[in-house]
């Protein structure tokens, strides 16, 4: 084996690969996920724009997969996901052979290299360590969607990959090509997410260890230290550099030499193109090859980096998704750079009850320059100049960790660190306990023990004691940190997310880490900092907000996967401490013991809740919002989950174009508000009255309320005439001395033409009687942002003839819906804006009146569910969320249809809901009373009585539960319990209501009263 060994590196290596291939092909999503898949898939298939920072090169491959689906529409998103499973697959690979890299090394250095045992030491320990990763929790997510993280773990395993193999061929005259080739791939990395960077610093100390023999400690801190210098160069002022000098000598020759548009930029190419040229002939001649290879990896990192032109280009061709519209070399910095989602203090900064230093001037900051065709030059669109101040320095210090002033935030930063007084400055103390608890403890460790000890389920948790914690299934471990983890509710125990991997991995892990520093201390340092910086240093850097909408457990995947070497090397350490690295057998005993206790267990545990093969949720819900407009309607969207799949179903399988979906989100952007007023498809234009120099940036940006005595109401006409004006009576002076526009009153009047009301079909016919002849519409806010100027234009100028709607999930609140929820109809996922006023008190689960006709076609007959009603098919916590949406609404039909007298269609309506989202794949809850109680309405009491009784069974094994949990713990599960309580209250309210009358006796002589008194009597 010892003369064969490359051979067999190569071969395992690939049937590996082989094994995570056919793994993660299994179990991909068929069609689109929830989350940003929906926006990658649509942008990758037809060439177009997404979020910043970009991803050209994902799109580019991404396209290039999408068309190996020769045609078939509904089977692109599948590819696009099949590019994310191959991807990942060859991610395995180079895992294996890094780790194959450091085993041999540590065999080198015992001595016991020659060894055929030593050899399989070495095999078995790369086979281990890379199906672990394979395997685990976080990087089989991310391998089966069509999402950027699999191709960016691939891009940063090959990168560090391409390192051994320069260090292997050192001392060979053609090893630099290997550290070119690395340059180029960090350049085409960033076409796809910036992760590879952070495998930089690792890099840099493998070339110092290789170069530097004789390493001191001064030489190793200063080592360390350029290794960090190079990632912030490489990250931070390469690229920024280089396109701010695109966008600099772009406006020079144009504006000032008054040179055709681009000009700036051809030349800037031919300037890099020549300097490059110039430098790496004079170094040559100057026998400088360390200048010499630094030119050309820079160079090649630019042209790794040049896929972004591709933005660029489709960006000019105004493509329907065209975020940001980086048309050019500056707001294509500006893109690359995230401008739009504003910066955070890192090492140095604000808290979050930081004040204004009224004292200090206002910044400076740079104009924003836009291309103005007619006088051939680029104009200033909006000088930022003065439009940022300095925080008082009282409020500010080193490593601030809680900085967001946004209400929600900052009553969490005072929860979870122990905040008294939350008008003080955060003491040291403070701030240090919400780093390592929160930032920490629950934005990394405990995504790190999900992978490598067990994970209690796929709810997403904050603190609490039941959801999303790390879980071994050690235990007394596990009682320890959790409370009892014996006599599970249902809905636990049946939580596929639910994995005990018994600290296996970690502990082989751990032993993997320790081996490699006692016995190759130079190795282990480059591997830690990878692991470091991969992890813990983008914790720091990304400075965590509570809570995230969603887990972020992605954005740590480099930091597992190195730690996936150390799993391999720990198969390597036991084989040595075991005494066996010279006996044949006893190394592939141990070997196939760990193979099969680790990446064996977790391959076990893991597959059902990895598995999405057959899952179309995302699709269908997102047809779903769509079908429940009418024809050539504008539905207002808000969140990620309730835009992008309907951008896929749009754009990818051509479903329901008529329709222009507009997120109120990205509403508040010039950029966007441009692309509405574009029609695409078969979706005509949004129309928006507001010329564009009304609405570009810096531009009502957002205008404030202020008391000018106006009385009565105003025409909404009349409302917005007075918000486009530029008179000098429509602005004030803030105490910048900036003048801010405002509007005087919040009492609006829209008039309704019946006329063209019942000419265009807004109303059934039966509620003719009720259109009102005007709307009184109170807006009770003091701001208005840009979006909500939108909003009131498009009803200002509405006349009937486009359909308006809002999703349900626009928000909870009325101010979340411009506060028209008075003249809402529920017709599905979506609320329309109809002319009649609700009648009678609101419903506490949802806006507006229901339209029982259009509604029960929609929900019976347009509505597909994905799957969603089979056990077999994982649906995790986004997927499950859905059903909530669905039952609220199906309930409210249900009623509604019992209110006029049709209880066979009620029926109808909540069979299918219990039928699509059963209690066997979806918990009880809340929104499943209204199914119950609809059933009892249409005196299906048998059916009803039947549900009731199963949601108090599981309410009472909740119930019984949390009564186990002791102390500090029965404390913190006070709010679980309580509101278990007071759901089987409410059956019980509902069961004296509908059923006891049916029995001839009173609640208090029924066995669901006695059970009812003895579990309600338990103190939280």
């Amino acid at each position: 084996m010892i003369e064969k060994y490359k051979w067999y590196n190569n071969l395992i290596g690939w049937i590996v690969f082989g094994i995570a291939a056919v793994v993660y092909l299994l179990t991909i999503e068929p069609t689109t996920s929830f989350w940003d898949c929906g926006e990658y898939i649509a942008t990758s298939v037809k060439l177009q724009v997404g979020h910043p920072p970009g991803a050209p090169l994902f799109q580019l491959l991404g396209n290039f997969f999408g068309n190996l689906a020769l045609g078939e529409v509904t089977e692109q998103a599948k590819w696009v996901n099949i590019l994310s499973a191959m991807v990942s697959a060859f991610t395995i690979l180079f895992l294996f052979w890094n780790i194959t890299y450091f085993g041999q090394r540590l065999a080198a250095l015992t001595g016991k290299q020659q060894s055929d045992a030593s050899v399989i030491a070495v095999l078995a320990s790369g086979i281990v360590g890379a199906l672990a990763y394979t395997f685990s929790d976080t990087f089989w997510f991310s391998a089966v969607e069509g999402e950027v993280y699999a191709m960016s773990s691939f891009f940063t395993a090959m990168a560090f990959w391409m390192i051994t193999r320069w260090e292997r061929e050192a001392d060979k005259p053609s090893a630099n090509r290997w550290l070119v080739l690395l340059a180029y791939i960090v350049g085409l990395s960033i076409g796809v997410h910036i992760l590879v960077f952070l495998a930089i610093p690792a890099i840099v100390m493998v070339y110092y260890f290789k170069k530097f023999h004789n390493v001191t400690w001064r030489g190793f801190v200063a080592a360390n230290l350029a290794a960090v210098g190079i990632l912030g160069i490489v990250f931070a002022a390469i690229i920024p550099f280089t396109l701010n000098m695109f966008g600099k000598l772009e406006i020079f020759f144009v504006n000032t030499l008054g040179l055709p548009f681009n000009s700036g930029t051809i030349f800037t190419v031919l300037l890099i193109v020549g300097g490059s040229g110039f430098g790496l002939w004079k170094t040559k001649q100057m026998a400088k090859p360390y200048y010499h290879q630094a030119i050309l990896s820079l160079l090649f990192i630019i042209i790794g980096y040049s896929t972004f032109v591709m933005l660029a280009v489709r960006s000019n061709a105004n493509t329907p998704i065209d975020e940001n519209n980086p048309e050019d070399a500056l707001s294509l910095l500006a893109y690359y750079k995230r401008e739009q989602y504003g910066d955070w203090p890192i090492l140095y900064g604000q808290y979050f009850n930081a004040e204004l230093d009224r004292n200090t001037p206002f910044k400076d900051n740079t104009p924003i320059y836009e291309r103005d065709e007619a006088q051939g030059k680029y104009v200033v669109s909006y000088d930022r100049k003065g439009t940022v101040r300095n925080f008082d320095k009282k409020y500010m210090g080193f490593f601030p960790r809680m900085y967001s002033d946004e209400p929600n935030h900052v009553d969490n930063y005072v929860a979870i660190a122990g905040i008294k007084n939350k008008n003080q400055k955060p003491t040291v103390g403070q701030n240090m306990r919400y780093f390592f608890k929160y930032q920490l403890g629950h934005m990394y460790w405990r995504y790190f023990m999900w992978n490598f000890a067990g994970r209690q389920n796929d709810e997403q948790g904050r603190f609490e004691l039941t959801k999303g914690n790390w879980l071994s299934g050690v235990g007394f471990i596990d009682n320890a940190r959790l409370g009892p983890q014996k006599d599970l509710p249902t809905y636990l125990k049946r939580n596929k997310g639910r994995n005990h991997y018994y600290f296996l991995p970690l502990i082989l892990g751990i032993i993997g880490l320790i081996y490699q520093f006692k016995r190759h201390s130079k190795d282990a340092w480059a591997v830690f900092l990878f692991f470091f910086f991969t992890g813990r240093a983008i914790v720091l850097y990304t400075n965590h907000k509570p809570f995230e909408p969603r887990e972020r457990d992605y954005a740590f995947a480099g930091s597992f996967y190195v730690f996936a070497i150390w799993i391999g090397l720990g198969v390597y350490a036991l084989i040595d401490y075991l005494k066996v690295l010279q006996n044949k057998m006893g190394t592939i005993g141990i070997g196939a013991l760990t193979l099969v206790l680790v990446p064996g267990l977790m391959a076990k545990v893991n597959w059902d809740d990895h598995d999405r093969s057959n899952r179309y949720v995302a699709r269908d819900v997102a047809k779903a919002y769509l079908d429940s407009c009418a024809p050539n309607a504008i539905l207002f969207t808000n969140g990620d989950n309730d835009t992008f799949p309907l951008w896929y179903v749009q754009e990818v399988e051509g479903y329901r174009t008529d329709v222009r979906v507009v997120n109120l989100s990205l509403l508040n952007t010039d950029w966007y508000i441009d692309q509405m007023k574009r029609k695409t498809y078969d979706g005509q234009p949004v129309p928006f009255s507001f010329d564009r120099e009304q609405y570009k940036f810096g531009t009502r940006d957002v205008v404030y309320y202020r008391d000018m005595g106006v009385k009565g109401r105003w025409k909404v006409s009349d409302f917005m005439n007075w918000i486009k004006s530029d008179a000098p009576n429509t602005r004030v002076k803030a105490m910048s001395g900036v003048e801010v526009p405002v509007y005087p009153q919040k009492s609006l009047r829209v008039l309704i033409d019946k006329n063209q009301v019942l000419q265009n079909n807004v109303v059934s016919l039966k509620d003719t009687a009720n259109i009102v002849e005007y709307i009184d519409w109170d807006i009770n806010q003091n701001v208005l942002s840009k979006r909500d100027l939108m909003v009131v234009d498009l009803i200002a100028n509405n006349d009937w003839t486009r359909p308006i709607y809002f999703a349900i999930t626009v928000g909870n609140s009325s101010s979340s819906y411009f506060f028209l929820d008075e003249y809402f109809q529920l017709e599905g996922l979506a609320y329309r804006f109809v002319p009649i006023k609700n009648q009678g008190s609101k419903d506490p689960l949802g806006l507006g009146r229901v339209n029982s006709e259009i509604m029960y076609d929609n929900f019976m007959n347009k509505f597909e569910f994905g799957n969603m009603q089979d056990p077999n098919i994982y649906l995790d916590e986004t997927s499950r969320r859905p059903a909530l949406n669905f039952r609220n609404i199906a309930g409210r039909l249900s009623k509604q249809l019992v209110r006029e007298g049709d209880n066979k269609r009620a029926l109808e309506v909540a069979d299918r809901a219990m039928e699509m989202m059963p209690e066997s794949v979806f918990d009880y809850n809340y929104f499943v009373m209204e199914l119950i109680e609809a059933y009892y309405m249409a005196e299906a009491t048998e059916k009803g009585r039947e549900h009731l009784m199963l949601f108090v069974d599981r309410l009472e094994e909740e119930i019984n539960y949390y009564n186990q949990f002791k102390g500090e713990k029965r404390k913190a599960i006070a709010q679980d319990l309580g509101s278990a309580q007071q759901l089987l209250g409410f059956l019980v309210s509902m069961y004296n209501q509908y059923d006891v009358p049916t029995q001839n006796k009173t609640l208090q002589e029924t066995a669901l009263y006695q059970r009812y008194q003895s579990l309600a009597s338990i103190k939280p």
